[in-house]
């Protein structure tokens, strides 16, 4: 039954675009030198440059003052001249940003998720579309899995699960996909997961890492076993180390993190050699700057700025897309392509004090693991010296253990956020997920101190 429903999805694909087209061109460039990637990028951005200065009425303006477009001839050193784009100037701008021949590329208007509060509406056409297939399937295929054999999702953002509409129902069927909810994990429904896992037994589990995790902690606590997949793979929400280790441990499988967004579609993705996150460069040109707008170097941190090179009826060049990363070298192992050392998260998940350090959200979040008394936890940052701490806990708690618990978070905390920081520790019913059925574990509502670096 496998081959034939890998059979018939290779087909909806062949007649209904260029993705497979696109897949083996990345299988070879995945084979290339480095200087056969570059060169590939390189033609890639060329060509969409162009079209952004011919067809988009705000690049036309933004690349001239650049000095990208000198006398109608494209100057590609000057590339990193361009401002950086964010979601604001994209709200304000948006007919400027659209292409004018947007009508003749099959376009749609999609909006991001909002997971800072700054959900916005942009467009991708049908072109990004193909090539965003043929980079999941790539992305799928380092993880050993086969078009055809069952996935499970565990996900959260609701549009991505309705089944609404014949084409996403026969989709969903030459996959074989279990698609579960993530948006409420309660224990009773974690049985239920369990139990639907164990009988659909998924080659793939795709999943929000938190959710994953949480089900992995839920599974082994109660004693109870899962299937073992091929592969986990996270995305959506950051995946810390420890969450990495409980859900390989509990699901006997390896996890391979994903990262990418609704705006810039899937980046980059574990290659299953531990050094990094592979990123896709037919599709993606990505930097990692500091506050200044410069390059890190590797094994440095920054903000992450993404250009994608497969959507033309909006092009988005050097997006701000609110993630920070730790910077990887190219070409390491067997694949000569860019890597991302590791995401560490939101840009709003960087806590800072007042003397200018810079705490990334994982600090807190692993203070929290292997505590069976916490449900359900999360770090707000209200100052530079207060923290407002939630914890949702598994059962009702004694007074002496839940004071000598609290105490041992805010000597934690206190010796990363300075002596001074008052920490509220409040013990709640329930923590509120986001509007896509992400629960922010760390919260950091405070631009950094002036003259504050990254580290």
């Amino acid at each position: 039954m496998i081959p034939a429903r890998a059979a018939a999805w290779r087909l909806r694909l062949a007649l209904t675009g260029r993705s497979l087209e696109h897949l083996r061109t990345m299988q070879r460039l995945a084979k290339a030198t480095r200087a056969e990637v570059e060169a590939y990028q390189q033609d890639r951005l060329r060509t969409l440059l162009l079209h952004a200065y011919e067809k988009v009425p705000y690049y036309r303006e933004v690349l001239t003052e650049a000095a990208v477009i000198q006398q109608g001839r494209l100057v590609l050193d000057n590339f990193t001249r361009l401002p950086i784009l964010d979601k604001a100037t994209i709200r304000r701008r948006f007919d400027d940003l659209s292409a004018t021949d947007v009508a003749s590329r099959k376009a749609r208007v999609n909006t991001s998720g909002g997971s800072t509060g700054e959900p916005v509406k942009f467009l991708q056409d049908h072109q990004a579309d193909e090539w965003k297939i043929a980079t999941k399937l790539l992305f799928d295929s380092w993880t050993g899995y086969r078009p055809g054999e069952p996935v499970a999702l565990l996900w959260g953002a609701g549009r991505d699960l309705q089944e609404s509409g014949w084409r996403t129902r026969l989709g969903t069927a030459l996959r074989s996909e279990l698609r579960l909810n993530a948006y409420l994990m309660s224990e009773q429904i974690s049985d239920d997961y369990i139990a639907k896992l164990n009988e659909f037994r998924p080659s793939l589990i795709l999943a929000y890492a938190q959710s994953i995790f949480n089900l992995a902690v839920h599974a082994e606590k109660t004693s109870q076993r899962l299937v073992s997949p091929t592969a986990v793979m996270t995305s959506a929400t950051t995946l810390e180390d420890e969450m990495r280790t409980v859900i390989e441990r509990v699901f006997g499988a390896p996890v391979f993190d994903r990262y990418g967004s609704r705006e810039v579609s899937d980046v980059a993705c574990d290659y299953g050699d531990r050094l990094g996150l592979v990123v896709s460069p037919a599709t993606h040109l990505v930097e990692v700057l500091t506050e200044d707008g410069l390059p890190v170097r590797p094994g440095e941190t920054g903000e992450i700025v993404v250009t994608l090179l497969s959507n033309f009826s909006m092009p988005l060049l050097r997006f701000r897309i609110g993630d920070m990363a730790i910077q990887g070298e190219t070409g390491l192992g067997e694949i000569s392509w860019p890597r991302l050392a590791k995401v560490l998260g939101r840009t709003t998940d960087v806590f800072y004090t007042v003397d200018g350090k810079h705490i990334y959200g994982g600090y807190f979040t692993r203070h929290f693991y292997g505590k069976d008394w916490v449900a359900q936890f999360q770090v707000e940052q209200l100052a530079y010296e207060q923290l407002q701490v939630r914890i949702v806990p598994t059962e009702p708690l004694g007074e002496e253990f839940l004071v000598a618990q609290k105490q041992e978070l805010v000597n934690a905390f206190k010796e990363i956020m300075g002596p001074a920081t008052v920490i509220d520790i409040a013990i709640v019913d329930d923590i509120p997920v986001g509007p896509t059925g992400k629960r922010r574990y760390t919260i950091s509502n405070l631009a950094p101190p002036p003259g504050s670096r990254a580290p």
